[in-house]
C-alpha cells in the first residue's frame, strides 16, 4: 500500500493542512463507506436521549474538586495544598467545590448536578495508560480491545432486527462522535468505529499549501482512465484494500493500525458535508469561554440541537497530572471546566434540548490523600460528576473516611463501582440492556428522576 494513504505525518509533511485523515480517502473507498454504512445517513432516525461524556485526562484530584471542609485528616494530609473552608465555594455543611469552579458551583446551585463520591473499583491500578484502559473498557480484571461505548453502539444502536436470515444492519457511523485526532478506545468496538474530528470544517479537504500535495489528493479521488481502482492504493494489482471494521477487522495484525485508521477516515469522509451543514444550522445561545474545552462543548451543544442521529458525544480536557506545582495549574482547570459545563448548560437549557442529554465526567484515577510538597501523586477513588435535568441533584453514595488506618494503600478508598454508572446510564437513560454491554449486572444506582 502506498503510504500516502496510510500516513497522516507523510501527508502532513507535503503541506495539507488537515486535522482528519478522512480528506484523502480516495473515491471509490469514499463510495464504499455508504455501502458500509447501512442505511443512508440523511435517513437516520435522529436520537432521543444523548450521552455526553467529558474525560479528565491525567488523574484529576477529586479532594481538591470537591473539598471535605469539616474533615480535620484532609487539612492534616495537605498542609501546603490544602483549599481553607473560607477560600472554597460551599456547597453543603459538608462540602465545597474548588474557589475557581465557579461554573461547577452555578450547575449544582441550578440543581442539574449529581455528585458520586469516591468512584473507582477494586484494587485500582495507577498507570495512567493501564487505568485509562480499565475505565474504557470497563474490564478490570483483563485487557480487552473494545471500549463500553463502542460494544453498546455495536450491541444496541444496529436498528430493528431483520430477522432471520438477513443480514445483520450496521451501526449507523455517526451514532458516536469524538472531538479528537484518534477515536478513544471507549468507542471502539468488536465492528463499530466512531467518528472522530477537532472541527467540521477538517474533515475535507481544504486549498493544499503546494500543488503538489493538491494533485496528490485529486489523484487519490480520481479513478482511473480505464474505470478501474487507483493505482496509488495498491500498485501491485489496482484492488482496492479490505475495509474492516472495528476491531475484529479482516486484515493481518500487522495491518490492524493502518485499517483501523482507514476505516475511521471512511467515516469521517462519509458524514463531512451533513455534520459541516447540521452544525452551520445551529446558533449557540450561550456565550462560552475561549478555551479549547469550552468550544468543543459549544460544537456538541450544535450537534446535539442539529438532525444528527448521534447519541454519544465524547470531549476531552487533559493537563489533570498534578504532580508538582498542582495549586496553579489546578485553578486554572477548575476554571476551565466549571465555565464550560457552565456554558454548555445554559445553551443546552435555551436550545430546549438540556431535558434530552446527559453529561458525566470521568478520569483514570484520583490523586494520593498525602500531598507530596507541591502536588500530589497517583491516587485511586474520586468524585464523579453527572450533569442533566433529569437527574437528581446533590450527593450520591459514601464519602470514606479520611483517617490513615482506613486508607487503601494511602488512597481514598472507593465506595462506588464506576460499572454501576456504567450500567445505570445504559439501562436507565440508553434503555438498553446493560448485560450486553459490561457482560454481567451491577448495583445500579439511584440517579434518575422517575
Amino acid at each position: 500500500m502506498n503510504d500516502i494513504f496510510f500516513s497522516r505525518r507523510h501527508f502532513l509533511s507535503r503541506g495539507v493542512p488537515l486535522l482528519s485523515v478522512a480528506a484523502t480517502v480516495p473515491a471509490f473507498l469514499d463510495r464504499s463507506a455508504f455501502a458500509l454504512a447501512g442505511d443512508n445517513p440523511n435517513n437516520a432516525k435522529k436520537a432521543d436521549h444523548v450521552l455526553v461524556v467529558v474525560q479528565l485526562a491525567g488523574g484529576n484530584d477529586g479532594l481538591n474538586t470537591i473539598i471535605p471542609v469539616t474533615n480535620d485528616e484532609y487539612y492534616k494530609a495537605r498542609p501546603t495544598i490544602g483549599i481553607a473552608k473560607e477560600n472554597a465555594l460551599r456547597l453543603n455543611d459538608e462540602f465545597s467545590t474548588h474557589p475557581s469552579a465557579v461554573g461547577l458551583k452555578k450547575v449544582f446551585d441550578a440543581g442539574y448536578l449529581s455528585i458520586l463520591h469516591a468512584v473507582a473499583y477494586p484494587n485500582p491500578n495507577r498507570s495512567h495508560f493501564r487505568a485509562t484502559d480499565i475505565w474504557t473498557t470497563a474490564e478490570p480484571e483483563k485487557v480487552a480491545k473494545s471500549g463500553w461505548i463502542g460494544r453498546y453502539c455495536d450491541a444496541c444502536c444496529s436498528g430493528e432486527d431483520p430477522g432471520p436470515g438477513h443480514k445483520r444492519v450496521p451501526p449507523d457511523p455517526a451514532t458516536a462522535i469524538a472531538l479528537d485526532l484518534e477515536p478513544p478506545t471507549a468507542m471502539i468496538g468488536p465492528s463499530y468505529v466512531p467518528l472522530s474530528f477537532r472541527s467540521p470544517q477538517n474533515l475535507g479537504f481544504h486549498e493544499a499549501k503546494t500543488d503538489q500535495a493538491k494533485a496528490a489528493f485529486e489523484k487519490l479521488n480520481t479513478p482511473n482512465s480505464s474505470g478501474g481502482m487507483m493505482d496509488a492504493i495498491d500498485d501491485d494489482d489496482h484492488r482496492p484494500p479490505a475495509i474492516p471494521m472495528g476491531v475484529n477487522g479482516s486484515l493481518t495484525q500487522d495491518a490492524d493500525a493502518a485499517a483501523f485508521l482507514q476505516r475511521s477516515a471512511l467515516n469521517a469522509r462519509l458524514y463531512a458535508d451533513r455534520i459541516r451543514k447540521s452544525t452551520a444550522a445551529v446558533a449557540n445561545k450561550a456565550t462560552y469561554p475561549a478555551t479549547e474545552f469550552a468550544q468543543d462543548l459549544k460544537l456538541v451543544a450544535q450537534m446535539i440541537a442539529s438532525d444528527l442521529p448521534t447519541r454519544v458525544f465524547y470531549v476531552k480536557l487533559g493537563g489533570f497530572d498534578t504532580h508538582s506545582g498542582q495549586i496553579a495549574r489546578h485553578d486554572k482547570l477548575m476554571a476551565e471546566m466549571g465555565d464550560g459545563l457552565a456554558a454548555f448548560v445554559d445553551d443546552l437549557k435555551a436550545l430546549g434540548q438540556l431535558d434530552r442529554t446527559t453529561l458525566m465526567t470521568f478520569s483514570e484515577f484520583g490523586r494520593r490523600v498525602h500531598e507530596n510538597g507541591s502536588g500530589t501523586d497517583h491516587g485511586e477513588a474520586a468524585p464523579l460528576f453527572v450533569i442533566g435535568a433529569r437527574i437528581k441533584p446533590g450527593f450520591l453514595g459514601t464519602f470514606p473516611s479520611l483517617d490513615p488506618a482506613k486508607l487503601h494503600r494511602g488512597d481514598v478508598p472507593y465506595t462506588t463501582d464506576f460499572r454501576s454508572l456504567y450500567a445505570t446510564i445504559l439501562h436507565d437513560w440508553l434503555a438498553v440492556d446493560e448485560t450486553k454491554v459490561l457482560g454481567q449486572q451491577f448495583k445500579k444506582l439511584d440517579l434518575f428522576k422517575a
